[in-house]
């Protein structure tokens, strides 16, 4: 005859149950709650706090959106300038050749100077992101919109200086369509 071995149920349960562990909770926010609760998270933590805290005062010319004093010593190779932070805004300025200001660019300043980026890398103000770019090159972007205004302006002078045929009278004379006559 075979024997069956009988074991007590009651401890082979105890033994199968591992100890209850505290899983994470897993909370989704959007986009603007989830920095709501990272600007949260920097700021005072009691009342005490919230009395410390003291209005900034600005230097006559500067405001909120002057250029951190930290950048200063690039300022001479560098152009910076603030760009709105929309995806089209930014995209736009990406493809003129403008660079995101980040902690990979910067990381002196990054190391020191923590509070002057965001969670992105970015240096963030308000709407506004920092960007940076050689300054011959910005300085090129900054005087092709003269340029061109100013060629046109000439390419009209010209056309001005040029005989008059006759029975013309050298001013411009719309074109006019169908429509417009019968109107």
């Amino acid at each position: 005859m075979i024997e069956s071995k009988k074991q007590d149920p009651v401890i082979e349960q105890e033994s199968a149950i591992p100890e209850p562990k505290e899983t994470p909770v897993l909370t989704m926010l959007s986009q603007d709650d989830a920095y709501i609760q990272d600007r949260v998270k920097s700021q005072p933590k009691s009342l005490d706090e919230v009395f410390a805290v003291k209005e900034r005062k600005y230097v006559p010319g500067e405001h909120r959106l002057t250029l951190p004093h930290e950048f200063d010593p690039y300022k001479t190779k560098f152009q910076f300038r603030w760009i709105f932070k929309r995806k089209r805004a930014i995209d736009e300025a990406i493809n003129k050749g403008w660079v995101i200001v980040n902690r990979v660019l910067f990381p002196e300043i990054a190391k020191d100077k923590k509070y002057l980026f965001s969670t992105s890398g970015a240096v963030e103000r308000g709407d506004e992101v920092l960007a940076i770019m050689a300054k011959h090159v910005a300085e090129g972007l900054a005087k092709k919109p003269g340029e061109k205004s100013r060629d046109l302006v000439n390419s009209h002078l010209e056309k001005g200086k040029a005989p008059v045929p006759k029975g013309k009278s050298g001013f411009y004379r719309p074109d006019t369509t169908q429509e417009d006559q019968e109107a």
